[in-house]
């Protein structure tokens, strides 16, 4: 089944079903607006939910299945229950000829992610991962930065996403079977930008603290791209840390303030190679009072003073909470019968998801 595109047109409002009444779908729906796009439907396990989240929002239907919602009327289905349910609902809406938008992380493993991807594609329909920080202002920005040189060859790339979470076992984010566990739900988001910007992973190394829940309350990888770039994820459930992006280049550094999900400033500092360490001393004088405490003072000062000369500042703010980017990308590709979009290809979720089932087979978190 190939997606039918004949009936709908730039000028009439892109409808979409949404699968799941949690937060996120929330704060999806309510950024529609800011591309006159409009949530038409929406499907919960539990039809009460469905009613009170589509009474609150003012959504046309509320549907009394989720099988419901994706035959409706609708150009698109977002998909935001748990990653437990994500494949059996894209393989509801694909089935259905449904353009589909799977919220992170795109499966519950590798297994199911490929089945998703192997569907769609056998089906014709569009298929997308809803990793919303792809297509954020700033990401985009820095991509065209690296691309133009300004950064010269990467080398090197840390983010991290640490936020301190009151361990509950009924909680998906800390429930195994349901997908739970730091590197899943936030160290998703660094390494889906780290592979965005570095390229393909050949080769990882990784550690991982399992909590009493199973899950991996804490994570760090070690990635080794193909351009032999080095990145560095590390995601915390039950600690918080410092939030941001750092792209170490041989002209530059950019350093991307946080949230890592959506960053919106930073700066890129201009670095320039020192000569080699030739061992000699020089005048002893000179020697002595830069070893000394006033000299590494004033060392630390003129440091300071160097690494913010010649900063250029990055800005790029969003509008309303962010999330529409995507959606907007979805009706763009939908509207011109595209099957994938280049800034998040069904190939590259698969790839992640090869990731981190290797990661969690490491921790012992993998059957």
């Amino acid at each position: 089944m190939v997606q039918d595109v004949s009936d709908m047109s730039a000028a009439q409002p892109f409808r979409w079903a949404i699968l799941g009444t949690g937060g996120v779908a929330r704060k999806f729906v309510l950024d529609l607006k800011q591309v006159g796009a409009t949530a038409q439907i929406a499907a919960s396990r539990d039809p009460e939910n469905a009613r009170r989240f589509a009474k609150s929002l003012g959504l046309p239907e509320a549907a009394p299945s989720y099988d419901d919602a994706v035959s409706a009327a609708v150009d698109a289905v977002y998909i935001a229950t748990p990653p437990a349910q994500h494949e059996a609902h894209a393989l509801m809406a694909i089935a259905a000829g449904k353009p589909v938008l799977i919220e992170k992380p795109f499966a519950l493993d590798a297994r199911a992610a490929r089945r998703i991807v192997l569907a769609a594609r056998e089906a014709g329909v569009f298929c997308m991962e809803a990793m919303w920080t792809r297509f954020q202002p700033l990401i985009e920005t820095i991509a065209a930065h690296i691309a133009a040189g300004e950064l010269g060859e990467i080398r090197g790339f840390e983010a991290r996403f640490c936020a301190a979470t009151i361990p509950d076992a009924g909680s998906s984010l800390f429930d195994p079977e349901r997908g739970g566990g730091g590197l899943m739900h936030r160290g998703i988001y660094p390494l889906s930008v780290a592979r965005h910007l570095l390229g393909p992973i050949e080769a990882e190394w990784t550690a991982a603290h399992l909590g009493d829940t199973g899950v991996d309350e804490e994570s760090c990888l070690t990635l080794r791209h193909s351009s032999g770039a080095l990145s560095t994820i590390r995601s915390s459930l039950r600690a918080n840390g410092p939030d941001g992006v750092v792209i170490y280049g041989t002209a530059a550094t950019a350093y991307l303030a946080g949230p890592v999900y959506r960053p919106t400033g930073g700066h890129i500092q201009p670095t320039s190679p020192a000569p080699a360490a030739t061992g000699q001393a020089g005048p002893r004088r000179f020697e002595a009072f830069r070893e000394s405490t006033a000299g590494l003072r004033v060392s630390r000062a003129l440091h300071r003073i160097r690494g913010y000369r010649g900063a250029k500042p990055l800005s790029a703010p969003f509008r309303g909470n962010g999330y529409h980017y995507q959606a907007q990308a979805v009706a763009d590709a939908v509207r011109k019968g595209e099957l994938e979009e280049p800034r998040m290809p069904l190939g590259q979720s698969l790839e992640l998801m090869e990731v981190v089932d290797r990661a969690r087979a490491a921790w012992g978190m993998m059957p």
